[in-house]
Formats: structure tokens, C-alpha cells, sequence
């Protein structure tokens, strides 16, 4: 059984994985840092070694690679797996032309959990704007400026009840808390995720769901359906002095009504972690994807939110931490490469016409 790689990873990761799987699993890649400069699915060799691969990891697939890697090209693969959640880099036409089966992971879940966690506790309290002024000497914010926000007794509404959803809830119900769910088939919940949740609606009723919310946490996927899902309709539809914290993607959440929603004070304070506006690449293998950031200035936004002092930024970096961000990162990336190797069907399957 073969594994191809269509991004570098880290030598750490490599090491792991062999630990994990199969000695007999051969694993093709190239390691961060010694990669060069050409985008991997550009390169010949990798290319050839797409040929048998049984599985390719990484959403970098390309017309050639799956004309020779399917079984009617002659190849014989039997999953795409992408190893982090979100999967809106997938060319979805390709995906259907030639019918492959892709699955996601969700190992990260309790990672991107505490980060959004960590913004909704600094936004609440004002941390960012009161660590501003006391590192200049400025103790104006003590009792008068920007009054900060109690959870307690509060309904946190968690927009994307999944795994990272619910991973939020289970860190957030000691703070005595109220949860209500939103998601696309609440009927797919677990138990747990049930008794979690005093409510789990269906996106089909969005505007019940904002209109309980005091505070929202966003883990939305990009899709065609979630694409702006918040906007001005959603933001009016909100309590007001709400509290946003995005560790969805993006775009899932409009721009424009966001940045009016904090202007006329509707939002009280915001954590955002996927943002809006993203350096353009560069030819360096600095990112996971074997591209790089450009080191240019560059905001969040097209419209100044970054100038709001009720704002916690971070940049799209919610599932970074360390060594063991490697090891729980390939929890079901591991789960799936044995499954394949024991002619098992794989788990997280991505719904391809849902694209997630």
C-alpha cells in the first residue's frame, strides 16, 4: 500500500506516522524546509509516484494526478484524505468527474476549540485594549472604559455543533452557561452533543437560533450554503451587544455587514481567527502547503476592523501549537490510512454536493 503526500510535512510528522502505521505502507513525501521551490503537484517525480498510490493526502489534486491514480486511469486509489477540516481548497469538479471518495479529519477539534475559548474570554473582557494602555503607562481603562462581559447565565450559541462545536461546550459548561446548536441535519447529532445543547436547531432556522444568542461561536465550513450565511438579514436578527467569535472560515461570516454590525455597536466584541483577506503566495515553502505568505502588509479585511479596540485578531492559526499539535492532528488521518489497509470504509467522508 502506497500514501502520497501532495504537500511537504515536517520530519517530526513523518517520524510519527511511520510509529503508527504499517512498515509495509510506504509513504511518499517531501519534508518542509527541503522541498525546493516547486509546488509539489508540479513536480515529475511525485507525479510518476501518484501513478499506484492507494491514497493521496492533501486537497492539492490535479487533473493529471487523478486521470492516471483512478482505476479507470490504471491507478488504484481508493481515498483522498484531507488532513485538517476544512476542505473549500478542493476542486469539487474534479472530485465528481472522476467520483473519488475524500475525507476530512477532525483531530484538531479540541485545539481550535481552546483557541476560540481563549478570543471569547479576551473579547468579553477587553484584555487586548487594557494590555494597550497599561503598556504605556495608561490606567484610564480601569473602572470607566469598555466594561467587560460576565458569561455566567449567559446562551452560547455554537453555529457548526460538530466536533469543534461541541468540543467549545465541554470546555465552556463550568462557566455556568446556557448552550443551543445550530447545524445542517441536527438528526445527526450524538448523545452527547444532545445533552450537551438544551436546543439543536437546523440552519433552516438560523434566525431562532441568533435571536437567543448572547454569544456565538462560529465553526461553519465554507461551503455554497454557509458562504455569508451571517449577514446584514443575521445581524439584525442578533441580540444586541452580542458576541462573535469566528473559528469557521472566513467568508462564512459577510464582510461588510460584520464591519457595520461593530461600527454601530450592535456586536459588542469580536474574536476572529479565518479571516477575510490573506496575503497573496509566494514561490518559499514556508506554509504546511509548501507555499509561503507574503511578508507585505496586509489586513484582515477590506473595511478597517482591525481598527476596533473591542476586536481580537488572530491570524487563521487556531490549530498550530506544537509537537503535540502533530500528534493529535493525524488522529483520524491514522484511522483512515488503517482502515484502507484493512479494506475498511473510511470514516468523515465528505459529503461531495455539500462540499463538506
Amino acid at each position: 500500500m502506497k500514501i502520497v503526500f501532495l504537500y511537504p510535512i515536517t520530519q517530526d510528522a513523518l517520524n510519527y506516522l511511520k510509529e503508527e502505521i504499517p512498515e509495509e505502507i510506504k509513504i511518499v513525501t517531501r519534508i518542509r524546509g527541503e522541498a525546493g521551490h516547486t509546488p509539489l503537484t508540479e513536480d515529475p517525480e511525485l507525479i510518476k509516484e501518484t501513478k499506484d498510490a492507494d491514497i493521496l493526502m492533501g486537497p492539492y489534486i490535479t487533473d493529471e494526478i487523478l486521470s492516471q491514480a483512478v482505476p479507470e486511469g490504471g491507478g488504484k486509489l481508493k481515498l483522498v484524505i484531507i488532513p485538517w477540516t476544512g476542505v473549500d481548497r478542493l476542486d469539487f469538479d474534479l472530485v465528481k468527474k472522476y467520483s473519488i471518495v475524500v475525507a476530512n479529519s477532525h483531530g484538531n477539534a479540541r485545539t481550535v476549540a481552546e483557541h476560540a475559548i481563549a478570543l471569547l474570554l479576551t473579547a468579553a473582557k477587553n484584555i487586548i485594549h487594557h494590555d494597550r494602555l497599561m503598556r504605556v503607562g495608561d490606567w484610564s481603562s480601569r473602572f470607566v472604559k469598555m466594561p467587560s462581559i460576565k458569561l455566567q447565565g449567559k446562551t452560547v450559541g455554537l453555529l457548526g455543533y460538530g466536533a469543534i462545536g461541541m468540543e467549545c461546550a465541554i470546555l465552556l459548561k463550568n462557566f455556568d452557561v446556557k448552550f443551543i446548536g445550530c447545524r445542517r441535519n441536527p438528526a445527526k447529532s450524538t448523545k452527547e452533543q444532545k445533552q450537551l445543547a438544551e436546543k439543536i436547531y437546523s440552519t433552516d432556522d438560523l434566525e431562532k437560533f441568533l435571536k437567543e444568542s448572547d454569544i456565538i461561536i462560529n465553526s461553519l465550513p465554507l461551503t455554497k450554503d454557509t458562504r455569508d450565511i451571517l449577514g446584514e438579514k443575521e445581524f439584525a436578527q442578533m441580540k444586541e451587544g452580542v458576541i462573535i467569535v469566528n473559528v469557521g472560515r472566513g467568508h462564512t461570516i459577510h464582510e461588510k455587514a460584520f464591519y457595520d454590525a461593530l461600527k454601530s455597536g450592535k456586536v459588542f466584541a469580536a474574536g476572529i481567527d479565518p479571516l477575510w483577506n490573506y496575503p497573496r503566495r509566494t514561490a518559499v515553502p514556508r506554509r504546511s502547503d509548501g507555499e509561503a505568505d507574503s511578508t507585505e502588509e496586509t489586513y484582515p479585511s477590506e473595511y478597517p476592523i482591525h481598527e476596533f479596540d473591542n476586536v481580537v485578531l488572530s491570524p487563521h492559526r487556531a490549530a498550530h501549537i506544537t509537537m503535540s499539535y502533530e500528534r493529535g492532528h493525524w488522529q483520524d488521518v491514522i484511522e483512515n490510512i488503517l482502515r484502507i489497509y484493512e479494506g475498511k470504509e473510511p470514516i468523515n467522508v465528505v459529503d461531495i454536493d455539500k462540499e463538506y
